[in-house]
């Protein structure tokens, strides 16, 4: 209630941005007393505006002052996320900037934007992002919209309610330039391919993958699934049965029994790939190494590009290429057996200090 008052307070001063917010909580709150008081203060600023202010907010906001200063998008995490980073410049010179969190089974998770941000303070915030993990790189402002507009039609598909910082923001973020309103909008990922013989040749070094940085956190989702898996593997090795340095030599494991410990675990994984890799989970993973390959085609990684494509075909649920045989599924795999319980321990300890965004354009904010 307090927000809404200060908005009305803000006056015309605020109408392009508080209209469609106040706009966006009348019709979804669910507390009559506060769709009541918002509609309200609607209509009083909509009539304090100047004739037509209503349609200029919901529609370009001052864009015209604006000048594009650039767009990034994080590379997609093992759980489907990314993040796409928009800039526009000030004739003052400061930035204004949005962030949106996409997630590709929820549509848009957050949002995040500032009017005032220093130049050094946007590099600042992609060093941050590099220093957490979460690599991007500068992209076309309408590859970024695309991304977004894809986001979106997953929020409405999965019935999920926008941040309302997005509806405050949207007229932005998608913002149409007249030349460009009614062209076919800039795809978001790589073509789908058939597994021919020169990309089965790239998915067999699908493996390879995984020694790259924007690869570390693939692991199996959901882990629930998988952790079975996790836990007869490491009933069976011991968790903490490692020796200690120092120990006597018949404290150690023979080679007999390392060897057989890498038997069992392959066991295990040819078990869980056959087991809980259904059709639904290999597109689902397709698409993703395809937004992922698009990434690494912007970043002129083409090689890399090749292999994601490769491997990307092999998992289609078509593919002659039994899963059991693709490397990319078994070091997913065994880098999830393998370091599970680890993963778990450090999202236990990061779940309490993490916040929905992982870079905020308002530091020192928390929600």
């Amino acid at each position: 209630m307090a927000a809404i008052d200060a908005l009305e307070q803000l006056g015309p001063v605020a109408a392009h941005q508080a209209i469609p917010a106040l706009s966006y909580l009348v019709a979804h709150t669910s507390n009559r007393q506060m769709k009541e008081h918002a509609r309200a203060v609607l209509g009083r600023l909509t009539m304090q505006s100047a004739l037509g202010i209503e349609d200029t907010a919901t529609g370009d906001a001052n864009q015209g002052e604006l000048k594009f200063h650039e767009a990034r998008a994080s590379f997609l995490d093992g759980a489907g996320a990314q993040m796409i980073m928009l800039s526009w410049r000030r004739p003052d010179g400061l930035l204004k900037g949005v962030n949106v969190l996409y997630q590709d089974q929820w549509g848009i998770k957050d949002c995040y934007g500032t009017d005032e941000m220093n130049l050094s303070r946007w590099t600042e915030i992609v060093s941050e992002m590099d220093e957490q993990g979460v690599g991007s790189i500068s992209v076309p402002l309408q590859y970024g919209r695309a991304l977004i507009a894809e986001a979106r039609s997953v929020s409405k598909r999965t019935r999920r309610k926008l941040p309302i910082a997005y509806a405050i923001w949207r007229p932005l973020i998608e913002g149409e330039e007249p030349a460009t309103k009614n062209a076919a909008p800039m795809p978001t990922r790589l073509e789908a391919s058939s597994l021919t013989a020169v990309l089965l040749r790239l998915a067999q070094r699908g493996d390879e993958l995984f020694r790259l940085p924007e690869f570390v956190s693939w692991m199996f989702e959901p882990l629930e699934r998988i952790q079975p898996y996790i836990d007869r593997y490491w009933s069976n090795r011991g968790l903490f049965g490692a020796s200690m340095p120092g120990q006597h030599s018949r404290g150690r494991k023979s080679e007999a029994k390392k060897q057989k410990a890498r038997m069992d675990l392959e066991t295990v994984i040819s078990e869980a790939i056959n087991e809980l890799i259904d059709s639904k989970w290999r597109a689902l993973y397709e698409v993703r190494l395809l937004r992922q390959g698009t990434l690494f085609q912007f970043a002129d990684r083409t090689e890399d590009a090749e292999i994601v494509r490769g491997v990307a075909a092999a998992l289609h649920p078509d593919s002659s290429l039994p899963t059991e045989d693709q490397p990319f599924l078994r070091a997913m795999m065994r880098l999830s057996i393998e370091q599970g319980p680890f993963r778990a321990i450090a999202e236990a300890l990061e779940s309490a200090r993490m916040g929905p965004m992982p870079i905020s354009l308002f530091p020192g904010v928390n929600d």
